[in-house]
Formats: C-alpha cells, sequence, structure tokens
C-alpha cells in the first residue's frame, strides 16, 4: 500500500486481533473495516468470530491510532426483533465514533450460492440460515426477497441519518431498483460508482483519487 499511494487497501474481519496494527504504523490508504451483525447473530450463526463489543473495541482503538475505519452490515438478517436490534448497532458506532473517523458504511443481505448452502449443512454447526424464506436472484444465488431486502435497508439507513452527509453509505452487490428505493438515488453504472466511492473516500483520507482512464 506504501508504495502504491493510489489506491485504498481494506482489510474486512470479524475478529478483535489488532495487534500487526498496533504494533506498526500503516499507510494512510490502509482502512480496516469490520462487519457487524447482531448479538442474537453474532451469538447463533457467527460462530467462532469476536462478540459485536469486542469488534467495536478493537475499530475504536484503531480509530484513535489515526487508522481508517468502516463498517460493514452483511449480511443482514431477518428475524424477529431485527428492526430494533440493527438500529441500536447504529446507534452505538454514532455515540463511539465520529463520523469523519467512518470512510464507508455499507448494507448487504444473507446471500448464498447452493455449494456455500450445502456446505453449511455439511459441516453441521448449528443454524437456522437453512431455513429461511430465500429466492433466487437473476444470477441464481438465493437471497430474501426484494421487499424484506428494501424494509431493512431502508430501517438502518435511516438509523444512520446524522451521518448521511458524512460518510458514504452503500450497498453490496444490489440491483439498481432496491438502490433507488434504499437511498433515493442510484449509480448508472458500476463504473460510475466506483469513481464516485473513490473520489469520496480518498479525499477524506488526504490522498488524491487515481484520475480516471480515458
Amino acid at each position: 500500500a506504501a508504495e502504491h499511494p493510489n489506491i485504498l487497501l481494506e482489510f474486512k474481519t470479524k475478529s478483535d486481533n489488532i495487534r500487526y496494527f498496533l504494533e506498526h504504523q500503516p499507510p494512510a490508504n490502509i482502512v480496516c473495516s469490520w462487519s457487524l451483525n447482531t448479538p442474537t447473530i453474532i451469538r447463533n450463526e457467527e460462530h467462532f468470530t469476536a462478540p459485536l463489543e469486542k469488534r467495536l473495541a478493537a475499530a475504536r482503538t484503531m480509530a484513535d491510532r489515526g487508522i481508517n475505519v468502516a463498517f460493514h452490515f452483511h449480511p443482514m438478517v431477518h428475524y424477529q426483533g431485527w428492526e430494533e436490534d440493527y438500529p441500536r448497532i447504529a446507534q452505538q458506532l454514532m455515540e463511539q465514533f465520529d463520523p469523519q473517523e467512518v470512510l464507508f458504511i455499507s448494507f448487504g443481505s444473507v446471500t448464498l450460492i447452493k455449494p456455500v448452502l450445502r456446505q453449511i449443512r455439511e459441516l453441521g454447526h448449528p443454524t437456522h440460515i437453512t431455513q429461511m424464506p430465500l429466492v433466487p436472484d437473476p444470477h441464481g444465488k438465493l437471497t430474501y426477497p426484494d421487499d424484506i431486502k428494501i424494509t431493512m435497508f431502508r430501517r438502518m439507513y435511516q438509523a444512520f441519518t446524522p451521518w448521511h452527509e458524512q460518510v458514504f453509505f452503500y450497498l453490496c452487490m444490489e440491483k439498481a431498483d432496491i438502490w433507488l428505493a434504499t437511498f433515493g438515488r442510484v449509480y448508472e453504472s458500476n463504473e460510475a460508482f466506483e469513481a464516485d466511492f473513490g473520489r469520496r473516500v480518498m479525499e477524506k483520507v488526504g490522498i488524491p483519487a487515481a484520475p480516471e482512464s480515458t
């Protein structure tokens, strides 16, 4: 990353092991991001991962060192009580972090390909994932119906209202009409999204974005 300052290198985790970053000073174009979920989902589905509070504490420690942080709510899981549990995490983030410390936040839903679903069954860990009402998407992946996704994404985006103008929000692997229903806007293409993401995030880091190819 230090040799290529015009790119952004992301380390994404569900762990609280940040020892390397505490022992070394990463360059400005490094971002450490955490996949977050509710305590209910972490306890029942995200086996062998750090609890929510430890993930947040690790991120807070990194931000205190001046290291860029970001967060992913992916996958968001639809279950009884989700509509209170997920916004509660949004409130925790807004209480524990300044929006200038957070480069971006993404939302995404449960999305599985059949071989992964088969592997989940074969591993035999306790799970309710295999019992969820998933439907095929246009690419053959299994995911939630659009109305469930839109309801969940809107709920979380609204929970972050105070940060809308200061943090870059996006959806992970979702089609244009779901973007429009969630954010009230949509990019014309993946290239347009990537260009805007790069420009806004690199500006926040303080590094000029790479020039667009012609």
